[in-house]
């Protein structure tokens, strides 16, 4: 079984924004395409949803490109996946503050459902964000952390394209 990496909207956003921008990184967003052809790296809806609120390049790629590698949230294993996650988040009133876990909460936070669903196949999914482990910070709860937690991996932007031999 090969490695699907999931991408956290901070990875798009951040590349379109300063390394990858569209004016002279098209060869970067022409990869992350090819690789969603070979079901090599996907996101999740709730992801889209974060880039369609900018009105950029990066939403009208997001739309136009990359909209059949977003993949839907609302199965079943996914949810059974959620609510386990809310149970935990719930739990952890003496590591993170009370905004911190409602914000990581909130449905339409997109982080807790790319958890969700890499924890539907652990063996499968590898989460792709630039967020760090961080267990000082008690403001946010970061992706890292959990993936921690729950043993899921996860690496950030320039460690997926070495491992998938990306070339600007």
């Amino acid at each position: 079984m090969s490695l699907q990496y999931l991408i956290d909207a901070n990875i798009f956003i951040t590349a379109s924004r300063t390394y990858y921008d569209f004016d002279f990184g098209n060869s970067f967003w022409d990869f992350l395409v090819e690789q969603g052809k070979k079901e090599i790296i996907a996101s999740i809806d709730k992801v889209f949803n974060e880039l369609k609120k900018g009105d950029d390049k990066l939403k009208e790629w997001a739309t136009k490109d990359f909209l059949n590698y977003f993949i839907d949230t609302t199965s079943d294993n996914v949810l059974e996946q959620y609510a386990l996650l809310m149970q935990w988040a719930n739990n952890q009133r003496n590591q993170y503050s009370p905004n911190a876990i409602e914000e990581f909460m909130k449905e339409s936070n997109a982080d807790a459902w790319l958890i969700s669903l890499a924890l539907t196949d652990i063996d499968k999914y590898v989460i792709v964000t630039f967020e760090k482990e961080n267990y000082q910070k008690k403001v946010k709860i970061p992706i890292p952390n959990v993936c921690k937690e729950f043993n899921i991996k996860y690496c950030d932007l320039f460690q997926m394209l070495k491992n998938l031999n990306f070339k600007f």
